[in-house]
């Protein structure tokens, strides 16, 4: 996201932001705070739709689920209003883990989809490598091992095209990790052992705190599975000094879940309850009653399995409170996302509505009012997409400048109304010139351009001189001209193929510079160049007959 408009203090309080997420969260919201200030009083979606998402990220990491949600949603809708595409997808994303964690499997999958629609729709790769990891992640939760495989596979293929991609060797970890479940669950040990190798010898010393986390909680599970003991033991260590108050809990809590079951099996409750104890406190600041709720559950398993009837009927009691909780939540969040889709189709009929009224303008904006040709602003557009299709292709394309010769004497002899009459005459003959590869355009006052498509050199340089032939022909009387009584014209062309890291413009400088020279040289001419404008190519001198 480009801020390049903005004032020095709206640019200084985004930098904060991007320096400080996911480092100091206290300055983060700050920086966030005085955005959305600024932004409410200029009413600037583009503002407040980055500063509600970095706040709603903030949140993430902080835990503070309440706070997660009504920041994310707000942000949507402004995201959505600036063209933020990116940062739609990934709200979308971590609205749907945030209801994952909440127990809605059905809100979660809408969510992921939306999101991936909008990745498929704007081209988001990374984006959609994230969000097709965690809807992979939430077949796996669900036991449908093939479908999981397939979005892992894919993305792994897609992230290894791409070995730049941000944050490439955590997503490979997390590939790793996933793809070894799929195949523990079918007793492919040597799949599994494949992705053990990979995630030491590969991704190991790049891997954050929390993908180490998920990579030996996966590790002491096969480890016991297959029963190598010792290892799980060694697992088992790092993971205790690993879970702490600093995790991220809805990225981490099913891991870790499934780690606390394994520990009341193999009877290591003194590590079960250090775990424990962490998970309440977590899952406790981020108020999620589904996670709370499976905390709860893991201790009466506990106390079942010690026969501590009176902890067990604590426990049951408190489990029975969070699921009438849980209900609450529930109806919380399908009035979140029912608001979220009216905002959305709000915005959607405002935008509808300015994309009629922006038609109805660009009909009217892209055409000279004088000589009906295309007007400077479509003449922009055009000039792009020619630049882009010719450079793509490897093939040549030119770029012509012209004006009138003497134009200002003409203009001070016989009056502007005459003057117009002349550029209108012009325009005409440029008109006959028109076609599917060839487009012309006035570029103001008494100048034209013209751009040729798919034609040689020699081609381009006939059309030009046949033109300043057709305008010589008309005979417009200019007594006040320095090359002929009559109007004529000067024209300078850039012909050549687009060498990497050119542009467009470039193209029209070197035309522009041709020009200035024909002129020096001689007007009622024609010069003819390339972008490295080192020769000319002039056309032969006319005159009346």
């Amino acid at each position: 996201m480009e801020f390049k408009e903005y004032s020095k203090a709206v640019m200084a309080w985004v930098d904060g932001v991007m320096q400080n997420r996911g480092v100091d969260a206290e300055k983060t919201l700050k920086y966030c705070a005085d955005i959305e200030q600024y932004a409410k009083q200029t009413g600037e979606p583009k503002l407040l739709g980055f500063a509600y998402y970095y706040a709603g990220e903030t949140y993430y990491v902080l835990n503070e689920g309440e706070q997660l949600l009504k920041t994310i949603t707000r942000a949507i809708t402004y995201l959505d209003q600036a063209e933020q595409w990116d940062m739609v997808a990934r709200a979308y994303n971590i609205l749907a883990i945030a209801f994952l964690n909440r127990g809605n499997t059905p809100i979660a999958l809408d969510y992921y989809l939306t999101g991936l629609g909008y990745c498929k729709k704007y081209k988001l790769a990374n984006e959609e490598n994230v969000i097709n990891l965690n809807l992979g992640t939430l077949y796996l939760g669900n036991e449908q091992w093939n479908e999981a495989q397939r979005y892992f596979e894919k993305v792994s293929s897609d992230i290894k095209a791409y070995p730049k991609t941000p944050n490439y060797y955590g997503l490979m970890s997390c590939v790793a990790v996933c793809l070894g479940r799929c195949f523990m669950q079918r007793e492919q040990n040597e799949r599994v052992q494949a992705q053990l190798d990979y995630l030491d010898q590969v991704c190991w010393e790049h891997m954050q705190k929390i993908e180490r986390l998920s990579a030996l909680i996966f590790k002491a599970e096969y480890y016991h599975r297959v029963g190598r003991i010792t290892l799980r033991e060694e697992c088992i260590e790092q993971i205790r000094g690993l879970v702490d108050m600093d995790m991220a809990v809805m990225d981490i809590f099913d891991d870790v879940y499934g780690l606390c079951r394994l520990l009341l099996e193999i009877d290591k409750e003194d590590v079960f309850w250090d775990i424990v104890a962490v998970l309440e406190k977590l899952t406790k600041n981020a108020n999620i009653a589904n996670l709370q709720r499976k905390i709860v559950s893991l201790k009466i398993l506990c106390y079942r399995r010690k026969q501590d009837e009176a902890a067990y009927l604590e426990e049951a009691g408190r489990f029975y409170e969070l699921t009438e909780a849980l209900d609450r939540e529930n109806h919380y969040m399908i009035a979140n996302m029912l608001s979220v889709r009216r905002s959305l189709e709000h915005a959607n009929e405002k935008r509808r509505e300015m994309e009629k009224a922006n038609e109805r303008l660009l009909e009217k904006s892209e055409t000279d009012p004088l000589t009906r040709l295309a007007n400077r602003f479509r003449l922009n557009d055009y000039l792009e997409h020619a630049f882009e299709r010719a450079r793509d292709d490897h093939r040549a394309f030119a770029v012509e400048i012209l004006d009138i010769d003497y134009f200002k004497e003409y203009n001070d002899n016989y009056g502007h109304q005459a003057g117009d009459a002349c550029i209108v005459a012009i325009a005409d003959e440029l008109r006959k010139m028109q076609s599917r590869d060839t487009f012309c355009a006035r570029y103001g006052g008494d100048e034209f351009i013209i751009i040729y498509e798919y034609k040689t050199e020699d081609e381009v340089f006939s059309m030009a001189d046949s033109l300043r032939e057709r305008i010589l022909d008309r005979r417009i009387e200019h007594v006040c001209s320095k090359a002929l009584p009559v109007v004529t014209i000067s024209q300078g062309i850039c012909f050549d193929v687009a060498p990497e890291g050119s542009r467009s413009w470039d193209f029209l400088h070197a035309a522009d510079m041709m020009l200035y020279e024909v002129k020096k040289r001689s007007r009622n001419n024609i010069s003819l160049g390339h972008l490295d404008a080192k020769e000319a190519r002039y056309g032969e001198e006319r005159k009346l007959l």
